[in-house]
Order: C-alpha cells, then structure tokens, then sequence
C-alpha cells in the first residue's frame, strides 16, 4: 500500500447517539485533513448496550418467546432511527440511510424468525430438546453480529454527510478458526473465537485496499468475524478493541488509536484516588500488566497483535479530542518507578507445602496443571521455595482447584485464603531502584495495612492484602509512590507572628 493507514477505533459510548455519531464523524474528517498523511480506516462497536439488547432477542428465539423478541426488536429499531435522524442531516444521505437501515432490520427479523422456527423443529426431532439449544448457542453470534453492522450504517453516513467520502464495510474483516463444541457459549452470551492473522491478512486487502487507494474512508464493523467457512464469530465480550489492532496489524498500520470515553490511562481509578495523572506513555509490558490486574482501558488481548510489530496503541477521549491520551509502544528505558497503582479484587491465596522438609522438592509444573485442569489461571505467584508454593487465584475457583491438589499432592499439605486483593504497582524498571519496592511496603505499614504475601517482577510489585483494604491500599500507594498530597499547614511561628500584628492593630 502507498497510503500510510491509521486505525481508529469508536467504542459503544462514543456511538451511543445520533449526536455522538455525529461528534465521530467530525473527528474522522479532522483526522482525514490533518494528520500528516496517515489515511484512517474507522472500526466500530455497537450503540452502548446494543449488544446484550440482541442476546436478549437471541435468548428470546431460541426459547420460543416470540412476543418478547418482537419488543425487543421494535425498540432496537427504534433507537437506530431515532440516531439515524440526529447522524444525517441532509435530507437525501438520511433518507438514503434510512433505506439501508431498514433493509437491515428485515434481514436482521429474517434471521431471528429462522432461529425460533429452527428452534420449533429441532424440538419435535429425537433429542430434540439437546438439538434446539445447539442452534441457540450458534445463535449468539449470528445475531449480535449485528449491532456493529448497524453502526457501520450509521457513522459511514454521518462522515458523508459531513463531506467525508466513506463507506461501510458491510461483510466481516477478520477470519477466525471455528469455535469447538467444548467452547461454544452459554445462552445469550458471547465466546471469542481466535483470529487467524494471514486469512485476515488477504480479507483486509480485499475489502479495504480498494476503498484506501480510491480516497474513500472503510467504517468496518469491530467485534465480529467469520470462519473460512461463512459461520458467524465474535471476538469475545468489550473485544472490538482487539477487532481494531487485529485489522490495524493486517493492513500494516502506523498506529491504532482508540476512542473511549476517558482521557487515557490514568494512575489509579479516579473513583477511589481523588488525584490520578494522565500517563503519557506505557511500554506493552506496563499496559498488560495494568489490564491483568484490573485496569479496565484496555481489553486484555488488544496488545497480542500489535507488539511484535511495534505498532502503537494510543488511548484517546472522543469528547475530548484535543487531549494526546496515552501511547501504548516499546519500551525505551530510563524508567524506575511505578507509573500506576491498580488491584484485582476477589481473590484467594492457595499455599501448597510439603509435610516432609527432608522429602523430594515440590514440582510447581504439577501443581499448575492440576489448577488448569480444574478450570484456573494463577492470578499471580506470590512465593516459592524447594518444598513451599502460594499462588493466587480467581476466588470462585478456588473450591475445585484445592479439591484436585489435595486428591493429587500426595504427602503435600495444601491450605487456601480468601477475601483477598492484590494491589499492583506498575512501572519499567521498578526492581532496578531498591527504594521503590521498600516504599510501596512502608506506605502500607504507615497505614497499619497488613501484607498477606508478595510478589515482585521488573515491570513492578504485587501486594497480597485483605480486600476490605484494598481500596485505602490503593490510596496510601498512589500518594507516596506517584502523587504526593502537600497538605496546608500553617506554621506555628507564622501564627504566632500573625497575632501578634492583630493585637498591635486592635
């Protein structure tokens, strides 16, 4: 490609009305006229709340409760209409908008209608009753899909409408493999199926090289995809992100901006941290270990495609474009302390120790494959010694993975904790200055916060304390580690000098 392409990804918030449409479209001509040549191609999520609205119809269909998927689809069109209104302004791009729309909700009832008529004939086959949740679980992605078709409808006509030549990328971007019977969701929810890059690689040239070279702007649907063989996918639940740095590495991008509804990555949680920073810059590693342990900017995977290319990721506020947000990129050295405090709350410690000191030293490979069996990740491993390991854990997994340790281990004693959080701090280089992991410590025990366990890596430290302490942990890192709170004290001999000038005055 001779263009230099730029990806710019709108999340639900950002197209939650025909007016916050509108405000993207602005941004995307702004970003056509003025970004030194970067050319953008525009992924989309679904109006907030869409989603769950087209899972609820899915759920509806496929348990026959057709008055109630009807609602629910009136409505949805409704709200579709009613942003297609405030996106268009010309009569002629709205009237043409509301043509395509409305096509849409045709195919759209068309496939909810085969869904429950499926639904009616599998019941009267033998097994019928195993054979109609079958084709609702297929259903899910079938009919979610379309929330994002929706909206590439939508913000396509707005740019238009505001002189921006664009156009909807009405088919799936991204080819995924097929998802397996064992991991086909649960009724009205959604599983991420894995994208397959070199499949994606050929689509992408096909569907949007085209529109790149002719000048036109591609708006191609986020979250949603499709196997080699036609079936419907999704990326998994929040994974228009992913979708977007999926897209933006099979066009060799030069960045992958994403649009949200904060500023940027921020030190802490603003709802329990009064003085959070922006933080300007995150290497990969720092943005995955935030979203590991709690941050919610990022969709955990959204960085697997984009880091081995050293793609940059840059966080940005679609009410705010004027802020630079956050760039998430390599790492280039010179940092040694935390750059945010996050916690993942709702876990459980599990300590494995062997009961004979003189015996054979424990094999931690056992262990965590008997977790995996039972269905857990560790959260993060806290210590270990030739006959001890502690480990956390998701708190509601905590139940089958001691029941398989202790079936297994042997002579091995195995105990578990609950109710507890682990308070991240997260910075490049943290370990290199020895004063940053004794600071974090102090400012705990200045609070009289117990530290249950810990762990420490270089990109930074993981504090083990009681949940209930979680959110004042929080608070006590932050200030001592990233921002000081200067309280105002009066000096005493400014006081004194003070009244002194009173009394001769009075």
């Amino acid at each position: 490609m001779e263009r230099s392409v730029q990806v710019l990804k709108f999340g639900g918030t950002s197209v939650g009305s025909g007016e916050r449409i509108r405000r993207v479209a602005a941004i995307i001509g702004h970003q056509l006229r003025d970004n030194e040549g970067m050319f953008p191609v525009v992924v989309v999520s679904a109006i907030s709340g869409v989603t769950d609205q087209l899972l609820r119809i899915a759920r509806f269909a496929c348990t026959g409760e057709h008055e109630l998927w009807q609602q629910e689809l009136e409505a949805l069109k409704q709200r579709h209409l009613e942003a297609a209104d405030k996106a268009a302004h010309k009569r002629e791009g709205r009237e043409a908008l509301q043509q395509d729309l409305q096509v849409a909700f045709a195919l759209l009832e068309q496939g909810v209608s085969a869904v429950e008529m499926g639904r009616g004939a599998a019941t009267k086959e033998p097994g019928g009753e195993s054979h109609a949740r079958d084709r609702a679980l297929h259903a899910a992605p079938t009919i979610s899909a379309w929330g994002e078709r929706l909206s590439v409808l939508l913000v396509a006509a707005a740019a238009r409408d505001l002189g921006v030549q664009a156009m909807p990328v009405r088919e799936e971007v991204i080819i995924t493999s097929d998802l397996q019977a064992d991991t086909l969701p649960a009724l009205g929810t959604v599983v991420g199926a894995d994208p397959l890059a070199q499949e994606t690689r050929v689509n992408a040239a096909r569907l949007i090289h085209p529109l790149i070279e002719g000048g036109i702007v591609p708006v191609a649907p986020g979250f949603i995809g499709r196997t080699g063989g036609g079936n419907v996918t999704t990326l998994g639940r929040n994974g228009s992100d992913y979708s977007a740095t999926v897209i933006g590495e099979a066009l060799d991008c030069v960045e992958v901006t994403i649009y949200t509804d904060v500023d940027g990555v921020l030190s802490a949680d603003p709802r329990i941290v009064a003085n959070t920073r922006l933080i300007p810059r995150l290497t990969y590693a720092e943005a995955a270990r935030l979203s590991w342990f709690g941050a919610k900017v990022l969709h955990p995977r959204t960085l697997i495609p984009v880091a081995h290319r050293n793609i940059p990721v840059r966080v940005r506020n679609t009410f705010r474009p004027h802020t630079r947000g956050t760039v998430v990129g390599p790492d280039l050295g010179g940092r040694s302390a935390a750059v945010a405090i996050t916690a993942r709350r709702q876990l459980a410690l599990i300590t494995v120790e062997n009961s004979d000191l003189f015996g054979a030293p424990e094999n931690a490979g056992q262990v965590f494959e008997l977790a995996a069996r039972a269905g857990a990740a560790p959260v993060a491993i806290c210590s270990s010694s030739g006959h001890h390991l502690s480990f956390m854990v998701e708190e509601q997994a905590v139940d089958p993975v001691v029941a398989l340790l202790q079936h297994d281990m042997g002579s091995w004693r195995v105990s578990h904790r609950r109710g507890l959080a682990a308070c991240a701090c997260i910075g490049s280089g943290f370990t290199a200055d020895p004063m940053s992991p004794a600071r974090a410590i102090t400012a705990l025990a200045r609070e009289r916060i117990p530290i249950v366990t810990q762990g420490a890596s270089d990109t930074g430290i993981i504090l083990i304390v009681e949940e209930s302490d979680s959110e004042r942990a929080l608070r006590c890192l932050h200030r001592d580690l990233i921002a000081p709170v200067i309280p105002l004290v009066r000096h005493e001999a400014q006081d004194t000098h003070e009244k002194r000038r009173e009394i001769r005055q009075g």
